[in-house]
């Protein structure tokens, strides 16, 4: 029969695992803010590059009332090439005279954005008119307000008017202020033109006052729809821009250079990209600094404070402020109810016999109690402690 050996060491025992450290916990909690981190980023990404919906008028990207897609849709179907740009020194037209350069928003160009367009060596489609925009086209053309909408025919020999027959002449027109060459269609019974055409050395210049003819909501409406595709469609390709009051680039000739200076966009490049890298900063640092490391710090409440100090406090308000008005009215109101209060006097007694009661108590004439009392409002400091020294002696006398 075998024994068990004898012991001869100590008992074993396990350590104790050593504390955790401070770098060991934040480490495992910042896991969750890496994440969402990631998270952010990837949504910012997400709607950096991806196309946001287009509400511009007149712009063929906008599928609401107030957009050309239609138009430039069906002009596609027919085998025109429209290419839409935002900035007017972004107009790329490699061959003037296949191409109609087409001003969506005419009424929001420059005098100098005009000098430039007009230079262009081909054809342009200007939709809408400004008081600017007639006469640089045709020095005896004005832009009128003054009429009553209607909607007439065409009246001209210009084929497009005439294919369209009818369109409605609204908010804006062309009147003639001499002689001119150029083809006047759509005139209303106060002899206002909706539409112009305008022969040049460079090319044709058409102007439509009412932007209602390329808008989607209005195309089946009247001739717009014959009125607009053929304006537009004259050539293969149709350079579309969109007119914006910020927008302050020129035109640049692709045939040779103008006279005009072009200017550079109206903010510089990698403004967009900077813009959301600085939002994903003050994104990241809200994060950091907004959260809380630590338990809550405790603190008795209510906290008292005495009234000495939370009369000291308003009363540098008052003083900061300049309020010298509504101080000294605070401090006649006091004296007035402890002077009641010793008097007998309740609150609810208008000032006249509250006047009564102090003139009976002390003598001095009703006229000077009531100034002291319900006089108007000090406008200085020097003022203020005339009315207070007042107030101390009118008080002592009532006790």
């Amino acid at each position: 029969m075998s024994t068990a050996p004898p012991i001869t060491g100590k008992p074993k025992y396990t350590a104790p695992a050593p504390p955790e450290s401070v770098r060991s916990r934040a480490g495992r909690g910042m896991w969750w803010i890496v994440g969402l981190g990631l998270i952010v980023i990837l949504a910012v990404s997400v709607a950096v590059t991806s196309k946001q919906p287009d509400y511009d008028p007149l712009s063929i990207d906008n599928l609401t009332d107030t957009g050309s897609h239609a138009v430039a849709q069906i002009l596609r179907d027919q085998g025109v090439e429209v290419t839409q740009f935002k900035t007017l020194a972004r107009v790329v037209v490699t061959d003037p005279s296949t191409t109609t350069l087409v001003i969506a928003g005419g009424q929001n160009l420059t005098d100098a954005q005009i000098t430039s367009v007009l230079a262009f060596k081909g054809d342009v489609l200007f939709i809408g008119a400004s008081d600017a925009l007639a006469p640089a086209v045709d020095p005896n053309l004005a832009v009128t307000y003054d009429f009553l909408p209607e909607t007439v025919d065409a009246a001209c020999a210009d084929p497009d008017a005439t294919a369209a027959q009818r369109m409605r002449v609204e908010f804006t027109g062309l009147q003639r202020v001499g002689n001119t060459d150029s083809a006047l269609c759509f005139a209303n019974r106060s002899d206002v033109y909706g539409m112009a055409v305008v022969t040049s050395p460079s090319g044709t210049r058409t102007i439509v006052t009412n932007p209602a003819v390329y808008q989607n909501s209005a195309l089946l409406t009247d001739g717009n729809a014959a009125l607009s595709l053929r304006t537009a469609g004259h050539h293969q390709h149709v350079a579309w821009y969109v007119g914006s009051y910020f927008d302050s680039t020129l035109l640049s000739d692709s045939n040779g250079p103008t006279d005009v200076e072009i200017n550079a966009d109206f903010m510089p490049p990698g403004v967009g990209t900077a813009l959301y890298a600085l939002a994903l900063a003050a994104l990241v640092g809200a994060l950091w600094k907004g959260r809380r490391f630590g338990p809550l710090a405790v603190e008795p409440l209510p906290v008292v404070v005495r009234a000495s100090e939370a009369t000291r406090g308003r009363a540098r308000l008052y003083r900061r402020g300049r309020s010298y008005g509504r101080a000294t009215a605070a401090l006649r109101a006091a004296s007035a109810k402890r002077m009641g209060s010793r008097l007998g006097v309740p609150r609810t007694t208008a000032r006249e016999g509250m006047v009564d009661a102090v003139q009976r108590a002390t003598g001095v004439s009703s006229q000077d109690i009531a100034r002291i009392l319900y006089g108007p409002p000090p406008t200085s400091e020097a003022e203020m402690m005339d009315v207070v020294d007042q107030l101390d002696e009118l008080e002592g006398k009532v006790h």
